[in-house]
């Protein structure tokens, strides 16, 4: 299956009625996560305070085994296809309607500690952090949640929550822990930090096999052969976009220096600090989705129908075949070109893989020969109009050209036998070669009869 090109908003389908045979809506489900830490660190800056100076810088990781954001469509997104061209399926992306999924955001701040307590200098990362504080983790577990329009070409932002600052303790650690011994400073460094990031995600392109759909309201059109029905493999991919504020202050608690108690005298106040940040956009990539098509393939017979010989005055009937291998329903319409060959008027619905037995009738209008080409109009998107022969009193039930005529399927017959004949009818012999001594003069005898033959049949027609 090849695309051979992408539709503007403006081209696209109308809605698609459901159990509708001339175009479909098909679902799939969309799914994407992101289970690495962003690549932006939050950066407090140093703060300092008499003797201590404190620096931290937060990375935002996802929390245990759970993805930091997702993206999820499960009541599944929707494709609406037609085909108003001939072997072309247009394919759209229904994003109309109410919300059809969710992101789901959930992540932790982890600390990147750089300290001078004192002169004693202290670089340790949050791994080696986890080593020395209380219950070897982290206070900070912070979510969001926010629905999401199909497909997501409309921008869906979520606004975490967290605790205000000063119920933000994220670490906090002993003087000595940090390599301080007891007669230069005893006491403790507590980090408190806040943040309330707002994660927007947006989709940037569909891709439906080899082509994509990059607007809201945007189509791709896609070619289709003779099948019952087709799978198109959607790639969506996204961004992530996220801002926010950090506040940061640390807190420190000083027992004594150098060996003298402090009695809690000592002013050891930071002043909280406040940085904007900007995320760098994150690409999401959802999980491939696949979409099922189910299409109308409409079968019409291979070879010509022969009614025999019927008299002027009488009546014969044939019961052709009609099939429609397809997984969709298929919507016929009948022509004759003659009207001695009557068929049904009015349009007849064949199931999925069902039959139909098209009731063709001859009421000629003499004893001579007589023909016609049966037309058979449908939905099958590459085959919506195909022939074949009838034909009765000794007349030829080849087409004119059946090579191309509109999507024949199949070969005439000729009176002689169920053999398949030459295109123009011009050149019998050099069809049937016969192999071997003394066969190429019978060969060309019985060609010449048989082009002579059909002259004279053709020549008694009314």
């Amino acid at each position: 299956m090849v695309a051979v090109g992408v539709l503007g908003a403006r081209d696209a389908t109308a809605a698609c009625e459901a159990n509708s045979l001339t175009c479909a809506v098909v679902p799939a489900e969309l799914h994407a996560k992101i289970k690495d830490k962003l690549p932006t660190e939050l950066d407090s800056g140093w703060v300092e305070k008499g003797s201590i100076k404190v620096r931290t810088r937060f990375s935002v990781d996802p929390v245990g085994g759970e993805p930091l954001v997702s993206v999820d469509m499960p009541r599944g997104a929707l494709l609406e296809v037609s085909w108003p061209e001939k072997g072309v399926l247009t394919v759209k992306p229904v994003t109309s309607g109410e919300a059809s999924g969710t992101m789901n955001v959930h992540y932790t701040l982890k600390p990147h500690l750089e300290a001078s307590i004192y002169g004693i200098g202290n670089d340790h990362d949050a791994n080696s952090l986890l080593n020395m504080v209380s219950g070897a983790s982290f206070n900070d577990d912070s979510r969001g949640s926010a629905p999401i329009l199909p497909w997501g070409f409309r921008a869906a932002s979520v606004q975490t929550t967290a605790p205000d600052l000063d119920q933000s303790t994220i670490f906090g650690v002993s003087f000595y822990t940090l390599g301080v011994d007891y007669g230069t400073a005893e006491g403790m460094l507590y980090v408190q930090a806040s943040t309330r990031p707002t994660f927007s995600f947006v989709t940037k392109e569909v891709r439906l096999d080899s082509e994509t759909v990059t607007t809201d309201g945007g189509a791709a059109k896609i070619t289709v052969a003779d099948l019952d029905g087709v799978d198109v493999v959607g790639h969506v991919t996204g961004e992530l976009g996220y801002s926010g504020t950090l506040k940061m202050r640390p807190v420190v608690t000083v027992d004594s220096v150098y060996g003298v108690p402090t009695y809690g005298l000592g002013d050891f106040g930071f002043t909280a600090v406040s940085k904007d940040y900007v995320g760098e956009p994150q690409k999401v990539a959802f999980d491939a989705a696949v979409f099922h098509i189910p299409l109308a393939n409409v079968k019409v017979p291979s070879k010509g129908v022969d009614f025999g010989t019927v008299k002027a005055g009488k009546q014969a009937e044939k019961s052709i075949k009609i099939t429609n291998t397809g997984e969709l329903g298929a919507i016929l319409t009948f022509t004759s070109s003659d009207p001695q060959f009557s068929v049904p008027k009015d349009s007849v619905q064949v199931g999925s893989k069902g039959d139909y037995d098209l009731a063709v009738k001859l009421k000629p209008a003499n004893d001579g020969s007589a023909s016609a080409t049966i037309t058979v109009k449908s939905n099958d998107p590459d085959s919506p109009e195909q022939t074949f022969r009838v034909g009765a009193n000794g007349a030829s039930l080849d087409s004119d050209d059946d090579s191309d005529s509109p999507g024949h399927r199949g070969n005439g017959v000729d009176r002689l036998g169920d053999l398949p004949m030459p295109s123009s009818g011009c050149s019998v012999a050099s069809t049937h070669r016969a192999s071997g001594f003394g066969w190429a003069g019978l060969g060309a005898g019985l060609g010449l009869a048989a082009l002579v033959a059909r002259r004279s049949r053709h020549s008694s027609r009314p």
